[in-house]
């Protein structure tokens, strides 16, 4: 039994052995030299009898070796005699494995024949093949060769190539084109790309192949940066559609470019970074529209409209500010647009737009005859964007804004700013003191009401600090704010639901410190009516216990 499995072993290592051969068409010249001397009615005949006596391995060796030993015009004028299967398996046999110059003079060869006579088509298996199966510097040579002599066979080779169902990653469609410029051949390295892109925005999410939601792009993306960094493929290619003088192109460009940032997933993106840095302020707008009307993706939209606020020409700024009220799709955006061009660039950590530039905007908005509401906006964006402005700066700013409601408006606004900020730890204690006091000068009394308010009773979840407020007012005192320290002291004190018997003495323990005439009546004014009987106690005791025995007879005194 041993003997028998051994020679049954032996046997089908003899059956198989060319098939692992490192050259399959020279293992295949001596066992199989007779199919270049048979002819075609003898082969079929022979490859009918192999698989009727049930050696079909022996069967696709022959018509493997068929393929690949019969010269090329041959095989193109033989195939008509094979059955339809073998005719295809021969031909995508002499396509795969013969030197791409010969699989390109097949497939020109074969489409010459079909085009006369009524042959079973087999040129498009032939493409389909190549396009699936080669690799991408074989496709480049191939498409090179076809566009030559039959370019409707190198379109139809890229196309099968770009798409979905080639089964070919975003890495192989990035070589292709690679290789297809390296080939000379850049009309059809532009239409792979175009294919490509047209493909994804038309992919189903989810789509078996298609990953993530919106990563195809961002793959492709990577692909062309991986194969060259410095080149920026996918972005001069937009860029130089969307500056052609094809209307229809243009337009079509457009929605593709708006499909493909709306899909777009998380993390970086760099097609709407382009746009928006780049472009024409007609296409920002254009490209913008499409994002918030018809993919219904603001978020996009914003996303692009932030990048293209960076602008530094200020006359490009009036014109995008004009086009982008104007569109009925944007204009309800035309104030965070504003806002993002006060703020200036996109990068974090960049100061805001100097207001030299704004005033500048101002005076191109008219001459990009903007809707005067532009300019309103304008200034009240401006007034109220207290990062990296001093105290002149904002009662300038401010002073510009024309409505008396809209300044009202916009320095309650700058006070509830500055006293986030000022909240924040690593916050110029010493700034926010010269922006009130600055405020307080220009009669900006509203903000500097607004920014006490918001320091002693926060109106965001951040918890009051009573250290903060204490210190704070200290520095107002100094400052001959007298009146500003003792409003924002007051306003502390006076809030017994988020202050507690510990805060008291830490603000008390301060305003000592500071000799306030008035310290008496400041606290029998605020923790001496506190209504909560039990939490004012708290607070006497608490006040004995740090000391401050004075200033606990002086709680108890407001109740006599």
């Amino acid at each position: 039994m041993t003997g028998t499995n051994s020679a049954d072993g032996a046997k089908a290592a003899r059956r198989t052995e060319h098939l692992f051969q490192l050259d399959l068409a020279e293992s295949l010249n001596e066992a199989y030299a007779w199919v270049t001397r048979t002819q075609v009615r003898q082969f079929v005949q022979i490859l009918r009898r192999m698989r009727e006596e049930h050696r079909e391995a022996m069967a696709m060796r022959a018509l493997h070796a068929f393929a690949l030993r019969r010269p090329v015009d041959e095989l193109v004028e033989l195939a008509h005699h094979f059955d339809r299967r073998d005719a295809v398996m021969l031909m995508a046999t002499a396509a795969l494995s013969r030197p791409v110059g010969e699989a390109a003079e097949l497939a020109v060869m074969q489409q010459e024949a079909e085009s006369r006579s009524e042959r079973a088509p087999i040129t498009a298996s032939i493409v389909h093949d190549v396009a699936c199966q080669r690799t991408a510097f074989d496709v480049a040579v191939f498409v090179r060769v076809l566009e030559e002599r039959q370019s409707a066979l190198a379109k139809r080779t890229v196309k099968v190539f770009a798409g979905s169902g080639s089964g070919r990653t975003n890495l192989d469609k990035a070589l292709l084109h690679t290789a297809l410029r390296d080939e000379g051949c850049h009309r059809e390295a532009d239409r792979l790309l175009g294919l490509t892109l047209r493909a994804i925005a038309d992919s189903t999410p989810g789509a078996a192949g298609a990953g993530e939601e919106g990563e195809e792009i961002a793959d492709l993306a990577g692909a062309f940066q991986h194969l060259s960094p410095a080149g920026r493929v996918l972005e001069c290619w937009v860029e130089e559609r969307l500056n052609a003088s094809d209307a229809t192109e243009v337009e079509g460009t457009r929605q593709l470019v708006a499909r493909l940032i709306a899909r777009r997933g998380a993390g970086h993106d760099a097609l709407a970074e382009h746009i928006g840095r780049t472009a024409l302020p007609r296409h920002v707008v254009k490209l913008c529209a499409l994002l918030a009307k018809v993919e219904a993706s603001p978020a996009k939209c914003a996303l692009v409209r932030k990048y293209a606020a960076g602008h530094k020409n200020v006359q490009e700024l009036a014109v995008l500010v004009a086009s982008w009220h104007k569109e009925p799709a944007l204009t309800r955006t035309t104030r965070e647009l504003l806002t993002d061009i006060v703020a200036g660039a996109a990068d974090p950590g960049v100061a805001p737009r100097p207001l030299e530039e704004l005033m500048q905007l101002d005076g191109w908005l008219r001459e990009a005859d903007a809707d005067p509401e532009c300019s309103r906006l304008l200034r009240y964006a401006a007034a109220v964007r207290i990062e990296g402005r001093s105290g002149a700066d904002l009662v300038d700013l401010l002073g510009r804004v024309e409505r008396s409601r809209d300044r009202t408006r916009a320095a309650h606004t700058v006070g509830r700013r500055l006293a986030m900020a000022v909240m924040r730890p690593d916050a110029d204690r010493d700034r926010f003191v010269g922006c009130l006091g600055a405020l307080h000068d220009a009669k900006h009394f509203v903000a500097v009401r607004a920014a006490s308010r918001e320091l002693s009773d926060p109106s965001h979840e951040l918890r009051v600090d009573a250290a903060l407020v204490a210190d704070v007012a200290g520095r107002l005192d100094r400052a001959e704010l007298h009146q500003v320290s003792w409003t924002l002291l007051e306003r502390f004190l006076e809030n017994e639901q988020l202050v507690s018997p510990a805060d008291v003495v830490e603000v008390v323990g301060r305003v000592l410190d500071l000799r306030l005439p008035d310290a008496e009546l400041l606290l029998r004014a605020t923790v001496g009516r506190w209504s909560d009987v039990g939490h004012r106690d708290d607070a006497v005791a608490e006040l004995r216990a740090a000391g401050q025995c004075e200033a606990a007879d002086w709680v108890i005194k407001s109740l006599r």
